[in-house]
């Protein structure tokens, strides 16, 4: 699985455009694509219609280490394009993962459970320096 974070601390830029369009491409293309939401403001989450919605998302997953697909991953309206939601409308993981000893490393020991399902992970980051953007 490729992975390719969308980054700038500046807000406004595109990034969310950015992620939301290249996977929409690259599953139409025929990969098998996930979308990542890292972002506060859960733009990338409301791009595309969900024809399955998980009952978690990306505050599940970074909070409780939880690696079941089954938990984390939404499918969208378009074929082999799947999204994890942003669901953290309070901010708290930025604070959570500031002081865990693995804070800066968790996403990188939680990926590879998704790795045999995907060909690309595209992952859409918030505009600011936090602790999420460095993960």
């Amino acid at each position: 699985m490729q992975v390719v974070s969308i980054i700038s601390t500046k807000g406004g830029v595109g990034k969310t455009t950015t992620a939301a369009n290249l996977g929409g491409f690259a599953a139409d293309a025929g990969l098998r694509v996930l979308l990542l939401d890292l972002d506060v403001q859960p733009t990338l989450s409301s791009y595309f219609t969900l024809a399955e919605r998980a009952p978690a998302g990306i505050y599940e997953m970074l909070a409780y280490n939880e690696q079941r697909a089954e938990q984390l991953v939404s499918h969208t309206a378009i074929e082999r394009l799947d999204l994890v939601l942003s669901n953290d409308d309070r901010g708290e993981l930025n604070t959570l993962l500031l002081h865990a000893p693995d804070g800066r490393l968790r996403l990188r020991h939680l990926l590879p459970t998704l790795a045999p399902r995907y060909d690309l992970l595209l992952i859409d980051t918030q505009g600011a320096r936090s602790v999420l953007l460095e993960m």
